[in-house]
């Protein structure tokens, strides 16, 4: 990426690993003033501490943002560093600070943990990071050539020791090989290149100085004289014409010019132009305030609309090296823009209101991935029974579903390639059921009271009192699991044979849900997903170090859905009619997928192909 300052620069990073995360942060003003006042702030972090990570990684970019936007010049970097490590402490970090003082580039770098800091200037190598000492403060001259490598984390000794060399392509392979590796790092490789000072320009400013004129006495008479500074001197309006009229023809005694029959009619002039001079004095006074008027509703219009735009502007050039930061910037403006728009809707800048709301909401769709996705409507479950629209959706085996009307107590299976369905249980309308699944080669349902074979109706198993509100039925391997949400746990019941074991707390002993949870899904492990779009990921009954980022931030679960053999993560939110695409294994979600039918949605599962099925409305769809 290029900056100002003759400054480029790299990227090598992978934010979440078996490591931890890193992260690359850059605070480059875009306007031109801005950056030699204070100069560019970048920095590279990396923490072992997995939890809540993505949370902590967007509040860090708030803090650097806050800390940089309010300072008018070049800042401590020393106290910058102090600041930092108070606020987030046990991080291992390196910040350098680039700036132009008195014509020339400057570097300031601070340290914190374990780091690499290597400079290249003449084709010589220097290792920094055994010289910097935590939390102290380095400076030094820029040359042009110059190369910086900055870099936290885990990487190979055989990358490292490249990167002083390499090209975009080497950084392109090494990005893909840190994901691939699972491996979490950040490094950050700055060119100093030639600096093309340009000279200022001398502007010139004249002062307008007003001479004092005398007015001399000429004997008992007392004439003022007849000077030119009693007329409006300088450009020749029609107003200022009208005033030297009114100079002309004012009382004669001025003048000294005694003549008693030129006095009526000079005094009906002097009234006539005295009333006209009143008038445009009147009406200068109302333009005037007019024009105050315009300049203050400007004014208040530039301090609400510049802030937003200087915030979609960095959110832009952000979005390829920080997505979460990203987001945070374009969530600030449109909360900014929410919270003003009403004092412009109605007035002089209505248009731009508009034009700055949709600016907002494109920014928004460039960084969140939103689009405006169809549904492909495959199959009309509605057609086998009159009413049949179905709550749950459940996958039988690859290409085979499993549909569940609650309100009529309806099970029916559906072929997704010869689109065959089939009712294979009913008749359980008064029975209360919540969910169905495949438990070995039974269909099976549930209700309050426990587990049945859904087509013989024979009971599997019964619940005793320790479960509370059972919510969500699975299988896996032929073993049933079930989601008390009252309780907030996981029930186990082993295959044995025909039947099913005795109720097993499945989570381990110290292992707790975070909240109440709304869904289950599970593949080879066990995902719990929360209203406020928390997801919790639990491998043999533990608790994994997992987190989701890049949700919408009023974003109300009610579905999940895992593939089964990819590595996709869905999330149904009916109320915004949203699908929110994630990754299982890095936890980002980076698309969001929209459509009006997804408000009457009940249900989304994957296919074996790794298609999103959705049950909306008597009929299964694809999402497209």
């Amino acid at each position: 990426m290029n900056t100002g300052l003759g400054l480029s620069f790299w990227r090598v990073v992978n934010e979440e690993g078996s490591n931890g995360w890193a992260q690359i942060y850059a605070r480059i003003p875009f306007d031109d003033k801005e950056l030699i006042d204070k100069g560019a702030l970048l920095g590279v972090v990396f923490d072992e501490n997995m939890e809540n990570w993505a949370e902590r990684d967007a509040e860090q970019m708030a803090w650097v943002e806050e800390y940089f936007n309010k300072l008018e010049f070049l800042g401590d970097l020393g106290d910058f560093g102090k600041r930092w490590e108070e606020k987030f402490p046990n991080l291992n970090g390196v910040w350098v600070w680039v700036s132009y003082p008195d014509g020339k580039r400057e570097m300031r770098i601070a340290r914190w943990g374990m780091v690499k800091v290597v400079l290249t200037r003449n084709q010589q190598e220097y290792d920094f990071a055994e010289r910097l000492l935590p939390g102290k403060v380095v400076k030094g001259n820029i040359s042009s050539g110059d190369k910086i490598v900055v870099l936290v984390g885990k990487i190979k000794e055989e990358i490292f020791g490249k990167l002083s060399v390499a090209t975009e392509e080497d950084v392109r392979r090494w990005n893909r090989e840190l994901i691939e590796e699972n491996v979490a790092a950040a490094g950050l490789v700055l060119n100093f290149n030639e600096l093309l000072e340009q000279e200022p320009k001398n502007i010139v400013i004249e002062e307008y100085t007003e001479k004092n004129n005398k007015v001399s006495e000429v004997n008992d008479r007392k004439l003022v004289l007849d000077l030119a500074e009693d007329k409006l001197v300088g450009p020749i309006g029609w107003r200022e014409k009208l005033i030297n009229k009114w100079l002309e023809f004012r009382p004669v005694e001025q003048k000294g010019l005694v003549h008693g029959g030129m006095i009526p009619k000079r005094k009906r002039w002097s009234m006539f132009l005295g009333v006209l001079f009143l008038l445009l004095l009147v009406v200068s006074l109302i333009t005037g305030s007019i024009k105050m008027k315009r300049t203050a509703e400007q004014k208040k219009w530039l301090s609400f609309s510049e802030p937003i735009e200087k915030n979609l502007l960095e959110a832009k050039g952000l979005v390829s090296i920080n997505s979460t930061g990203a987001k945070k910037l374009i969530e600030d403006a449109r909360s900014a823009f929410d919270k003003g728009k009403n004092q412009f809707v109605s007035g002089k800048y209505n248009k731009e209101v508009s034009g700055l709301e949709r600016i907002i909401n494109d920014g928004w769709m460039e960084v969140s991935g939103e689009k405006e996705s169809q549904i492909e409507e495959i199959l009309r479950i509605d057609l086998i029974r009159q009413g049949f629209k179905g709550n749950r959706l459940g996958l039988q085996d690859k290409n085979q579903l499993l549909i569940l009307d609650t309100a009529m107590g309806i099970v029916a299976t559906a072929e997704i390639k010869t689109k065959d369905i089939k009712v294979v249980a009913g008749k359980g309308e008064d029975l209360g059921w919540l969910d169905t699944a495949v438990g070995g080669n039974k269909i099976v349902v549930l209700n309050n009271d426990g587990i049945r074979n859904a087509i013989s109706g024979v009971d599997l198993i019964k619940f005793d009192s320790a479960v509370a509100k059972p919510e969500v039925l699975g299988s896996f391997g032929g073993n049933l699991y079930v989601l008390d949400q009252g309780n907030k746990e996981i029930y186990k019941y082993a295959a044995v044979g025909e039947s099913f074991g005795d109720r097993i707390r499945w989570l381990k002993q110290d292992q707790t849900m975070s909240s109440e949870p709304v869904d289950m899904a599970i593949d080879s492990d066990v995902w719990v997903a929360y209203e406020k779009g928390e997801v919790e990921k639990f491998r043999r009954g533990l608790k994994e170090s997992f987190s989701l980022s890049g949700l919408p931030i009023d974003i109300k679960v009610q579905r999940v859905a895992v593939e089964t053999d990819g590595v996709k993560l869905a999330l149904l939110d009916t109320g915004h009619g949203w699908v929110v695409m994630c990754s299982k294994e890095t936890g980002i979600c980076n698309q969001v997928l929209k459509s009006s039918r997804l408000t009457e949605a009940t249900d989304i599962e994957f296919d074996g192909q790794g298609n999103l099925m959705v049950l909306v409305g008597g009929t299964v769809g694809v999402m497209k």
